[in-house]
Formats: structure tokens, C-alpha cells, sequence
């Protein structure tokens, strides 16, 4: 007898009602009857994989109090984060990151890599803050933490020690943001020196600003080839990517398809930084992560922040991430729209190296069921009210009680 029995659920692309079968967390069987100890009645709602945050910042989440936009641009971003991680401490770092990690179990969020920022003014302090995270949480949600070295490596001397310091603490990833280091190709050789020392993957922020630089992308697959870290690599942000004509974004995506690298588009946040220079025909500055996925790319979407000064906006919902990406990508069928759901569901998990994250026999129960009943109707109105499932257990739950006003003239 399995351990918990969901019936009467829709599945994406699935037409009628099945019931899914787990045992031991993991799923056994999806049928239209199988037999249970436990049974949850779906009500004939959509039961989806677990909604993933494939990029987020764990310890920049909830600034806006302490650094409120002045000026709204990249450059201040950076510029008065690095002030605020001065103050930096583990207790700090944790308040808000539990905070956001509740928030994410709440929305249905059971896998999640952060990025934690490794520099020479906060050490290594932000490791050791999410470190203990990790297990703590464990229960609701799988984390993967990426040493990031957000301020370069090659102007700062003494931080490949320090990098290698901090993987060695028990990261899972390590990357970094080239377009910030003088010497962009070096932070890239150093960042894959160090991910073959530990046998670790690698994901870079590349290709985010909307200058006229040429792409790092193309070094960065040369480099993934020629160190032989095929399916290893994950790349976020990529915004210059939706500055190409067709034929040369085709080239590069057949490219990336052979190395095996992945991509992350962040729409909350490049869509609030990028393009503030142009007066008319703005651009979206979104990576195209709809044409690459036609290419065969593995890609995903992400929150990347949440209430800072990169990202103003927000509550760790990455459902309503893919709301926002289907409107900015024009993804209005029936057949996108799955699509969509699938970049922050089984897709984010691929981007990241998780491949057994769907409804399939033999993969993890990790589940969500939404109050809608079809894929269409949650990418067009996020719903509030959700089951969340992880390995078999039910772990949190969202409701929702509708009050009715009625009104009468006089």
C-alpha cells in the first residue's frame, strides 16, 4: 500500500483526472485508480511539479528599508549593497532569509539555489549564515547554495583563496559576475580552476549590462568545452541576448545546445534595470528564453531578488514570475503557456542539475496543487490558495476566505 494517495487531480497537458501514488516520497504510479493509506482529494485542481527558484539572493533579500532607490539604476544598486553588507552579520543575514524561505515553502517553492556573495568585505559571513539554512529547512525545500563573487576577483587579490575557502565550507556551485571585473575572461578561467578543485558546477551572472561590450558567451562555452564541464554550467540575466538579430541568436543557441549550458531569465529585475538610457522604442531587455528552448536549450525563470535595490518589487511567488514572463515574451497559447509553467517547474530544476523533478513514476514527490484548474488559468492569475507537497509530506498550506460586499444606493 503506498503512503499517500492524491485523486481527482488534473495534470498539465493531460486531458481527464488521474490519481498519483507515493511511496516513501518518491512517486509510484499515476493512474486513473490506484490504492492508498492516505488520500487527498485535489477537487479536480491542477497538481503541478514544485515550483522552483533557480536564482535568488538569500542574503541581499528585504534592503529596501535600510537602502531605499534614489536614483533606481544598476550602478547605485551596487553601490549602496556593497555599503549595506558592511553591516552584514549571520543573525542578520538569517532573519531574512528565513523570512524568505517561509515565503517560498508558503508559494510552493521545493527547490531553490541562492547565490551567497564571497568578497573581502564580507568573508565569509554570508556562508555561514545559510550554511545551517540548508539542513533547518530541509523538510520544505532542497537548497543549493553558489558561492558568488558579485564585486570581481582578479581587482581583489587575496579572494581565490577566499573562494576556495568558502566551496570548501560545503557549497554546492560555484560563479561570479565577469562583466564587473577588469579582466572579465580571467574571472572565468579562475571560476572554473576552482569548480574543477571540488568537482562543483559553475553559474555565472553574464551578459547583463545594456552596453556595447561584446558577449562573454561565447568564451564562456569555449572554456565549458574545453574543460569538459558539459551540463555543468548555468547562466542568469543574458539580457544582451534579446539585442540579437535571429540568425546569430540561432547560432549562439545551437552553441550553448552542444555545450550543455543552461539560462536563467530574471524578468523582475532586468526588466526594471536594463534600457534606462533609451528615450523611445524601449527595450525589454528580457532574455528569449523562448526561442532558445526551441533550439533545444535548457532554460528556466527566476526571482533573482526580492525587495532590494535591484529588485523593488515582489514576494518570492516565482508563479507570478511566470505570469510577468508570459506577458513580456507574448506566450498567450495554451501550448506556451505550459511551456512557461514548465521554465519554473521541471526546466528551473534541469537548468540547475536536477532532472528527476516531474510527475513521473520514480522521481521525488514533490508537488504542488493549485486552485485552478487548468495550466492556462494559472499563468493568468496566480492563485493564492495552494497545496504544498514535499517528498510525499504535506508540509505547508495557503487558504484563502472570500468576503462579499454588496452595496445599495440611497
Amino acid at each position: 500500500m503506498v503512503d499517500l494517495r492524491i485523486v481527482n487531480a488534473c495534470l498539465p497537458e493531460q486531458e481527464g483526472l488521474w490519481e498519483i501514488a507515493i511511496t516513501d516520497g518518491i512517486i509510484t504510479e499515476i493512474d486513473r485508480a490506484v490504492q492508498g493509506n492516505t488520500i487527498l482529494d485535489a477537487q479536480k485542481q491542477l497538481v503541478i511539479p514544485g515550483l522552483v527558484d533557480a536564482h535568488i539572493h538569500l542574503d541581499k533579500v528585504f534592503l529596501l528599508d535600510r537602502t531605499p532607490a534614489v536614483e533606481g539604476t544598476f550602478h547605485e544598486a551596487m553601490r549602496e549593497t556593497l555599503k549595506a553588507k558592511q553591516a552584514f552579520t549571520v543573525a542578520d543575514i538569517q532573519a531574512r532569509a528565513r523570512r524568505a524561505l517561509w515565503q517560498a515553502i508558503s508559494w510552493g517553492i521545493t527547490l531553490m539555489r541562492s547565490h551567497v556573495e564571497v568578497d573581502q568585505v564580507i568573508g565569509l559571513t554570508g556562508m555561514e549564515a545559510l550554511l545551517p539554512l540548508r539542513q533547518e529547512f530541509a523538510w520544505g525545500i532542497t537548497l543549493q547554495l553558489a558561492v558568488f563573487a558579485q564585486e570581481g576577483i582578479t581587482n581583489q587579490p587575496h579572494l581565490p583563496k577566499l573562494l576556495r575557502e568558502a566551496v570548501a565550507l560545503g557549497a554546492d556551485v560555484i560563479g561570479s559576475a565577469p562583466y564587473i571585473d577588469p579582466d572579465p575572461e580571467q574571472n572565468v578561467r579562475i571560476v572554473f580552476d576552482i569548480a574543477q578543485e571540488f568537482d562543483c558546477d559553475v553559474d555565472f551572472h553574464l551578459d547583463f549590462l545594456d552596453d556595447d561590450l561584446p558577449l562573454m558567451l561565447p568564451f564562456v562555452i569555449a572554456e565549458t568545452q574545453r574543460r569538459g564541464w558539459q551540463g555543468r554550467v548555468c547562466l542568469g540575466h543574458m539580457t544582451k541576448l534579446a539585442n540579437l538579430p535571429p540568425e546569430e541568436l540561432l547560432e549562439l543557441a545551437r552553441s550553448m545546445r552542444l555545450a550543455g549550458i543552461s539560462l536563467l531569465a530574471l524578468p523582475a529585475s532586468d526588466l526594471y534595470m536594463m534600457a534606462r538610457k533609451d528615450t523611445h522604442r524601449v527595450r525589454r531587455g528580457v532574455a528569449p528564453i523562448h526561442t532558445l528552448a526551441t533550439s533545444g536549450v535548457t532554460v528556466g525563470v527566476a526571482t533573482n531578488n526580492v525587495q532590494n535595490l535591484f529588485t523593488p518589487f515582489g514576494d518570492g511567488d516565482v508563479l507570478k514570475i511566470c505570469t510577468l514572463l508570459a506577458q513580456v515574451l507574448h506566450l498567450g497559447t495554451a501550448s506556451q503557456q505550459a511551456q512557461c509553467l514548465a521554465m519554473a517547474t521541471t526546466e528551473a530544476a534541469a537548468a540547475i542539475g536536477e532532472l528527476n523533478h516531474s510527475i513521473t513514476p520514480g522521481h521525488l514527490a514533490d508537488l504542488v496543487i493549485l486552485n485552478a484548474h487548468s495550466v492556462t488559468e494559472a499563468i493568468a492569475a496566480a492563485p493564492l490558495e495552494r497545496t504544498v507537497i514535499k517528498r510525499g509530506r504535506i508540509v505547508a498550506q495557503r487558504k484563502c476566505e472570500s468576503q462579499f460586499w454588496t452595496s445599495k444606493s440611497v
